[in-house]
């Protein structure tokens, strides 16, 4: 587990440094924090954050860091995990091509790629479906906004597959 960690954030580092040194204007960051519901294959809800550097009006990436905990009760059959989910992420920001002519609002699409992690599990009988995409590799998509209330805070919310079908919270922009 920790070479997957290790290798995940050197491929982090080397997306973020490599693109430094093609820009010459000041990079944005967009720090976000938030909850999500239904997270995929294992449900509940989890928290989490993630950043994103603006390299330009229109291209962003970065990574994100969630913590799942979810536990289930059907019949006689129950159990509990707690779930790391880290991996790298992008968006196109589409405010130019939408039309949206505020500096208020941000819509964005885009993908993301990561692994899940089982960091406890209680097994509290032997139920066949608890190991059902518990655990692995696994790409995302999302769509979503950003909403200003000023120039270094506002919220988000997003609609995606990977992590959380819904997620919302509050962003920071530096």
């Amino acid at each position: 587990m920790k070479k997957k960690i290790l290798y995940s954030v050197l491929c982090l580092l080397t997306t973020a440094t490599s693109g430094f040194a093609q820009i010459d204007r000041k990079i944005n960051v967009m720090l976000n924090m938030g909850l999500g519901v239904q997270t995929y294959a294992v449900g509940g809800l989890c928290n989490g954050a993630s950043f994103e550097l603006g390299f330009t009006d229109k291209i962003s990436a970065g990574g994100y860091f969630d913590y799942a905990l979810f536990g289930t009760k059907s019949g006689d059959h129950r159990w509990k995990a707690q779930f790391v989910n880290y991996g790298i992420r992008g968006s196109y920001h589409l405010a130019s091509a939408l039309g949206v002519g505020t500096t208020k609002l941000d819509p964005y699409a885009g993908l993301s790629v990561g692994t899940r992690t089982i960091i406890r599990r209680e097994r509290l009988d032997q139920n066949p479906y608890a190991k059902l995409h518990a655990r692995g590799f696994f790409p995302g998509v999302h769509i979503g906004g950003f909403y200003h209330f000023s120039k270094h805070i506002g919220g988000f919310a997003e609609l995606g597959w990977g992590i959380a079908i819904l997620r919302m919270g509050i962003t920071g922009k530096f």
